[in-house]
């Protein structure tokens, strides 16, 4: 992301550079300059280049941070206390989880998306979606109880039809054996 900033950055000085050799006068430079600044009147709608940009830019900077926090809760933080191992997996699991969700809200208000004209939107598609994903969250509320219950865990051996073998890792929608 910070390489398609610089990108975006440097590729515009020299675009701007090259209009200016090839006699693009000042005017109209300030003038599209102010256009991708103030934004483009399309309609009804204000399509505005930079809070783009912007939301673009702050979707990766709060993801990263999430990381952070992520590697920090697993490492550091969740160690002093008294939890056990598999409810200190899945505070973590759900923290990544609660900060994706954080970093795509944030960028999309800073891109200037009315969240409110969203709500509506998935409030008429959350039936159809419901039915069309009703195994998807059946499967994510199961293993949201395989992460707070623990009824198995990372090093058990399990059998599962003519499935079975040691538990290698335990996320929010499946079980790796």
């Amino acid at each position: 992301w910070l390489r398609l900033a610089h990108l975006l950055v440097v590729g515009s000085v020299i675009v701007i550079s090259l209009l200016s050799l090839w006699g693009m006068s000042e005017q109209s430079i300030s003038l599209m300059l102010s256009g991708i600044m103030d934004g483009y009147e399309i309609g009804g709608f204000t399509l505005e280049p930079i809070r783009i940009l912007s939301g673009l830019l702050i979707l990766p900077a709060v993801m990263l941070l999430t990381q952070f926090v992520k590697r920090s809760l697993s490492t550091s933080w969740l160690k002093r206390t008294n939890l056990s191992r598999g409810a200190r997996d899945a505070t973590v699991t759900i923290t990544g989880y609660t900060g994706v969700a954080l970093a795509i809200l944030i960028g999309l208000s800073v891109a200037g998306i009315n969240l409110g004209s969203l709500a509506i939107i998935a409030g008429a598609l959350s039936l159809g979606i419901g039915f069309g994903l009703q195994n998807i969250v059946n499967n994510f509320i199961s293993g949201l109880i395989l992460l707070f219950e623990r009824p198995i865990r990372r090093g058990d051996w399990i059998k599962v039809g003519v499935s079975e073998g040691y538990v290698k890792d335990i996320s929010i929608r499946s079980t790796v054996i």
